[in-house]
């Protein structure tokens, strides 16, 4: 068993092409935190949309239950645009990549491999 991704992306279309491609590159995926981590382990990285216009600060890690238990993962964040103003306020908000939501599944697994090589 791969790594456990939990993917908290809203846009079911991202979603579900991020959870194939994820899957095939051997990472195992959950969506739904509430109800796919209630007896699973702790996720090893979690990619989750960014959006610099967000009021909270740009991340969502929806249906995110149990925030304690997520604390200290990292967080690959996905932004439609990674210029130097997305890329600084991830990294302020404390994401460890950020990487684009058209990015392929290959270029994702690829980031969260590097990320978790860093821990």
């Amino acid at each position: 068993m791969g790594p456990l991704v939990l993917l908290a992306v809203e846009d079911g279309e991202v979603s579900a092409r991020f959870a194939y491609q994820l899957t095939a590159s051997g990472f195992s995926v959950v969506t739904d935190a509430a109800t796919d981590l209630h007896d699973a382990r702790r996720p090893d990285v979690i990619v989750a949309k960014f959006a610099a216009t967000r009021p909270s600060g740009g991340l969502s890690i929806a249906n995110a239950s149990d925030e304690r238990r997520l604390r200290g993962i990292p967080v690959v964040a996905v932004a439609d645009d990674v210029g130097d103003s997305t890329r600084d306020l991830a990294r302020q908000e404390g994401c460890a990549a950020v990487c684009l939501t058209t990015c392929s599944g290959a270029a994702l697994a690829a980031g969260i491999r590097a990320v978790l090589g860093r821990r």
